[in-house]
């Protein structure tokens, strides 16, 4: 499967990281199925738990969906709190905002204060734009209801959002509790860590299926090479890319499309460090880089299969280009450096699916599907963890199977 097209800014800035292939059998407490940021992240947590763990990657660990990620550490999601409380009831949205809040500082904890280096973690702001004046009321709206399950969110008003940002947008939602890191030295950075703990590590290694022993205790995976890992569970963090290995049906295929600039252009952006996205779908997003780079991200569709034409990306860079100088009251260098394209999960809910399945005996899932992946990434390895460990996270009946 083709997860990614064009020239991945992360993945060209770093360089590929290598790692084996399985060449033996292998036994741990729990397989991992999966190298991008979420099997990454819980091959760390369940090290830093004390679990001996091993990791199985079909292609190479992080080069996948993690290397076009932009990675926006939002707390917002891509179904607004109002209508998603309509979709799963209001206890179970409002528990997903304060979870994927509570995701955000926890990679930011991650990186500053755990991880030897900080993955250019960086807190900003982020806009969300009204896409046109009749988005204004639902907008204020949905401020009112972030507000009242205790997160910050200032309503701008159109003369507001030209006075202090240059925007031209009739109103928009300004919010802090936001981050960005760079996605593919976060991926490796916490493989060092979890290598260190005794996680094993193997990549171009497909797990082909997985059987549970008679006794019900025990599963073993098989591998495209010949090999097996026997594990007391096997834990799938692959999205789409296993279709034997995940429930079927929970998950509409998109890609979307990024344009990167030359290096110090964002710094002369009059939206400061904002993030900025917008209420239209499928919506504009942008960030900056560590080197002052803007990034701009859309341009979505829906797809049946992950294949890409390279001659669309130049169109859908010029259009991307458009759209954001568009949003300014003044021009807006931007000189363009990188471009690529990448394949995302979208739920029914935008929800992502953390848990077991009743169809898949000692398994668990983590599919961070959506537009918030990294933070998923985090909430699924501490859920996880929990659940191996004997203990109950806060959040673990919030993003699993029933009810859905």
């Amino acid at each position: 499967m083709i997860l990614t097209t064009g020239q991945p800014f992360w993945l060209t800035e770093r360089g590929l990281v290598r790692y084996p292939v399985l060449a033996q059998d292998e036994q741990c407490d729990a397989v991992i199925v999966g190298g991008g940021i979420s099997g990454v992240m819980l091959g760390y947590y369940l090290t830093q738990a004390g679990l001996r763990a091993v990791l199985l990657e079909e292609r190479y660990v992080g080069g996948g969906s993690t290397s076009a990620s932009t990675a926006m550490l939002q707390y917002e999601l891509d179904e607004n709190l109002v209508d998603l409380r309509k979709k799963v009831g209001i206890p179970r949205a409002n528990e997903a905002y304060l979870a994927n809040l509570y995701g955000v500082h926890g990679v930011a904890r991650l990186c500053q204060q755990e991880l030897p280096q900080d993955c250019s973690l960086r807190y900003c702001h982020s806009l969300y734009l009204a896409s046109s004046a009749s988005d204004v009321a639902s907008l204020e709206e949905e401020g009112d209801a972030r507000r009242g399950i205790g997160i910050e969110a200032e309503f701008l008003g159109e003369a507001e959002l030209l006075r202090r940002f240059q925007l031209k947008s009739p109103a928009a939602l300004y919010s802090a509790d936001t981050a960005e890191v760079n996605p593919y030295e976060l991926t490796h950075t916490l493989l060092n860590q979890a290598q260190a703990a005794g996680l094993r590590v193997y990549e171009r290694t497909a797990a082909q299926r997985y059987e549970v022993s008679p006794d019900g205790q025990r599963v073993t995976v098989h591998t495209a090479g010949g090999h097996t890992v026997q594990a007391g569970h096997v834990v799938v963090c692959t999205g789409f890319a296993a279709a034997d290995l995940v429930p079927k049906d929970i998950v509409n295929l998109h890609s979307t499309y990024v344009v990167l600039s030359q290096p110090g252009q964002a710094d002369a952006l009059p939206t400061g460090d904002a993030q900025l996205w917008e209420t239209a779908r499928p919506y504009l997003y942008t960030r900056r880089t560590p080197d002052g780079r803007i990034m701009v991200g859309g341009r979505d569709e829906v797809i049946k299969q992950p294949t890409f034409q390279n001659a669309m990306l130049e169109t859908k860079a010029d259009k991307l280009e458009k759209q954001f100088r568009e949003l300014f009251a003044q021009p807006i260098a931007f000189t363009r450096d990188f471009v690529w394209a990448g394949v995302y999960g979208e739920t029914a809910d935008s929800l992502p699916y953390i848990g077991q399945h009743p169809d898949f005996p000692r398994a668990w899932f983590a599919l961070g599907y959506g537009g918030n992946g990294t933070t998923y990434s985090l909430l699924a390895a501490e859920i996880i963890r929990d659940a191996l460990t004997g203990r109950q996270h806060r959040y673990a009946g919030t993003f699993g199977f029933e009810g859905r």
